[in-house]
């Protein structure tokens, strides 16, 4: 299993950096959102959860059961809780004009 999100590399728009990818990175393409808008951030919100699904291997099904480890769902919550957190921080950079 992978380990939880070390870093978010995440395609810039309006010159916002992202952060160093590493071999353990999650990349959530936003480039074609209107973060402006509730459509905009509901899009990337289900970005969000599909990329932080695969990331953490939490719908993989394993051999003699359906539920998710425990360990898939930790990293499962702690990614999406980063990348929220990372696409917060540039909506406010865009906000004040970053």
């Amino acid at each position: 299993m992978k380990r939880p999100l070390i870093a978010l590399a995440a395609i810039a728009t309006f010159g916002a950096t992202a952060a160093p990818a590493y071999a353990d990175s999650l990349s959530i393409p936003y480039r074609d959102l209107d973060l402006s808008t509730a459509e905009g951030q509901k899009a990337l919100d289900r970005r969000i959860d599909v990329a932080a699904r695969e990331f953490c291997a939490l719908d993989q099904q394993r051999t003699g059961t359906r539920i998710a480890s425990s360990g898939s769902r930790r990293c499962y919550v702690e990614t999406k809780r980063q990348a929220k957190k990372h696409f917060a921080a540039i909506l406010d950079e865009q906000r004040v004009g970053g």
